[in-house]
């Protein structure tokens, strides 16, 4: 963590019908966003780096024994294997700025917290969308995601633009990171598939809901669906 800075801290306070309640508190070191947590050393089988390991995945197993983000999502998801993906919970999240507070299915909550996760445990590709998570968004519609997506990539190429590197201003590069996303996410749904119990589908949804972002975003620009949005920009910020 940087020397003598607070982390930055997003708790999830849920509430089950049944009066069941647990509390995640992510912490993220404020100038890295890492991942701020002591990792495991009881960790289960199913969070070792070969245990079906991401086909595009860089680590060495010799220095990386375990997958990043499932060492540091174990506990949510062991919490969460019974549960159904439709049960209705209370979820009240705390940030530094804004509170929020909602009922929603418990895959929401459960994506919305792995989504903190997966992009700040250390995974070589994820960490590529780490820059979003310090302004998180619970409960983001396609719409909002896609826009912050895009809106992190054009920032992240004007940044390489001014360190002499070469943008991709046409966003062609960032299709085909979504592609390695989606690997991603497929794999950690197959290791995910070794940990099911009886009838308990949340965390397997709530992996599916993060790579429909993915998907949803990746066809919005393949087929130059953003017309919305260019509607409106051209119509204040003309060639």
């Amino acid at each position: 963590m940087s020397d003598g800075a607070e982390p930055i801290n997003f708790v999830y306070d849920v509430k089950f019908d049944d009066g069941r309640q647990k509390r995640f508190t992510v912490r993220l070191d404020r100038d890295s966003l890492d991942l701020v947590s002591e990792r495991p050393t009881d960790a289960p089988e199913w969070t070792a780096l070969e245990f079906n390991k991401c086909p595009n995945c860089s680590l060495d197993p010799a220095t990386s024994p375990r997958c990043p983000v499932a060492a540091s999502l174990f506990d949510l998801i062991d919490f969460f294997k019974h549960s159904k993906s439709f049960e209705e919970v209370e979820v009240r999240i705390e940030t530094e700025q804004r509170d929020y507070f909602k009922k929603v299915p418990l895959q929401t909550v459960a994506s919305s917290l792995m989504g903190i996760y997966m992009v700040s445990a250390g995974c070589p590709i994820l960490n590529k969308m780490r820059p979003m998570v310090e302004t998180h968004l619970p409960f983001a519609t396609w719409e909002e995601t896609t826009y912050r997506v895009i809106s992190m990539y054009m920032m992240a190429q004007y940044f390489m633009h001014k360190n002499g590197g070469a943008p991709d201003w046409d966003l062609s590069r960032l299709v085909e990171f979504f592609n390695e996303v989606y690997e991603v996410n497929n794999a950690f749904f197959n290791r995910l598939g070794a940990v099911r119990y009886e009838d308990g589908d949340a965390n397997l949804n709530a992996v599916t809901i993060l790579n429909a972002g993915v998907n949803i975003t990746a066809m919005s620009i393949e087929a130059d669906d953003l017309k919305h949005w260019e509607d409106i920009f051209m119509a204040h910020w003309p060639t």
